[in-house]
């Protein structure tokens, strides 16, 4: 019996640490906003067609002081903009938090824009952990776990989850990280 316990615990925890589920989600229908899958393929980023990738779905959210934010506006405004779902309590995000915040040191003044959407519901655990790992960039929730209001437009059911968006809202990638997201970002602003 206590075999069978030890494996379940190394099971649960190799699970946690490639991403953070909501168990109790049901059905899921797509992974974006309008039912078309993203892909990431190995051509060049100048040459994907941007005119065939889904747009991404406005929402508006708090910050932490509480100033309503719009994705749109916010993507409008950046070269590229990386649409980061994540929470405090969430081990394989924080694990990628310093590859996010390398990837919007270096690039941040060339274009590149973050949007963290926070999947906790403590303010303060929220607070201490972007202080803590130096996210400098845009962060908004609205305090609901899991029923955090753009999680739910975006069904995401495991955080960390990321979009990479253009200018214009374009769905670029979705789900990249470590190198494999800063290659994307070099390439796209270059």
């Amino acid at each position: 019996m206590n075999k069978v316990k030890a494996f379940i615990t190394l099971a649960a925890f190799s699970l946690s640490l490639s991403s953070c589920f909501f168990f109790d989600k049901t059905e899921k229908v797509d992974n974006t906003p309008n039912g078309n899958d993203t892909e990431v393929t190995e051509k060049d980023n100048n040459d994907i067609d941007v005119s065939k990738l889904p747009v991404a779905k406005d929402f508006t959210l708090n910050d932490m002081k509480g100033n309503k934010v719009s994705l749109m506006k916010v993507v409008s405004e950046s070269k590229i903009t990386i649409l980061d779902f994540w929470a405090s309590w969430c081990p394989p995000c924080m694990s990628e938090m310093p590859n996010l915040v390398n990837i919007y040191e270096n690039y941040n003044d060339d274009g590149l824009q973050i949007i963290g959407v926070s999947l906790d519901n403590d303010k303060k655990s929220w607070q201490n952990a972007v202080e803590a790992m130096g996210m400098k960039w845009v962060q908004v929730s609205d305090l609901k776990g899991w029923e955090n209001a753009a999680a739910q437009l975006y069904q995401v059911d495991a955080i960390p989850h990321t979009l990479i968006l253009d200018n214009e809202g374009h769905i670029l990638a979705e789900d990249l990280r470590g190198q494999q997201l800063e290659e994307f970002i070099s390439d796209f602003i270059e």
